[in-house]
């Protein structure tokens, strides 16, 4: 089952990293190497992150790359879809 950004904020609560931006960044505003990892929803669309993403990390890509340590750690703790939908 694929979820849209939206509903995967609605149920994930997605916390603000201590070093992202307080209210976060819009897609096209987000700089190289910033997280996109979305965490709220206003009007006009989905904010991101934006707090730092390790060179080695974003160089290296695979699941997650793209998201900043807090949110890496963060998603570890969360159940799969699959698990919630069971």
């Amino acid at each position: 089952m694929k979820r849209s950004i939206e509903e995967m904020i609605a149920c994930r609560k997605a916390p603000r990293a201590p070093d992202g931006k307080r209210r976060g960044v819009r897609m096209a505003d987000l700089a190289e190497r910033a997280c996109r990892f979305p965490i709220r929803e206003v009007a006009g669309g989905i904010h991101f992150c934006a707090a730092p993403v390790e060179p080695e990390r974003w160089a290296a890509g695979g699941q997650h790359s793209r998201y900043c340590a807090f949110h890496r750690v963060f998603l570890l703790q969360c159940e799969s879809v699959a698990e919630e939908d069971a």
